[in-house]
């Protein structure tokens, strides 16, 4: 009787780790901005600009002011609570991609201060992204 509770709660413990989730597979998914928190306090609402990640490969899809849209291509990597994303080459050039991603370069390492089933929420220096899952 000792052995087979023994064998059940090993196999419990197994399934046990087996179904939680970890962080890599809980970013794999499409990303609504819901605001943007700028260092000095200031706060903008967004619903324009998607981050989607899938198996290290990262999208950015902006929604335009004209009704069409633009989508930056570029690869990422999770470790810990670093989120790290490089847009591929030529893409930073473009008029949207400052506008609408606010950054300065193509690559971009944020800190991952939350990160669940629903909620996604990043900071770079002093700013802060909150995003929705879509």
């Amino acid at each position: 009787m000792r052995k087979i509770l023994s064998i059940l709660f090993f196999t419990l413990l197994i399934l046990s780790g087996v179904s939680c989730s970890d962080d890599e597979s809980q970013i794999e998914n499409k990303w609504q901005l819901c605001k943007y928190e700028y260092a000095d306090g200031t706060v903008q609402r967004e619903d324009s600009v998607f981050y989607n990640f899938m198996k290290g490969s990262f999208s950015a899809i902006c929604l335009l002011s004209d009704g069409s849209y633009k989508t930056f291509w570029g690869n990422y990597s999770l470790e810990e609570n670093e989120l790290k994303i490089q847009i591929l080459p030529g893409f930073e050039t473009e008029p949207a991609f400052a506008h609408y991603l606010n950054w300065e370069s193509g690559n971009r390492v944020f800190k991952v201060d939350e990160l669940s089933s629903s909620v996604l929420q990043l900071s770079y220096k002093e700013e802060k992204l909150v995003f929705r899952k879509y």
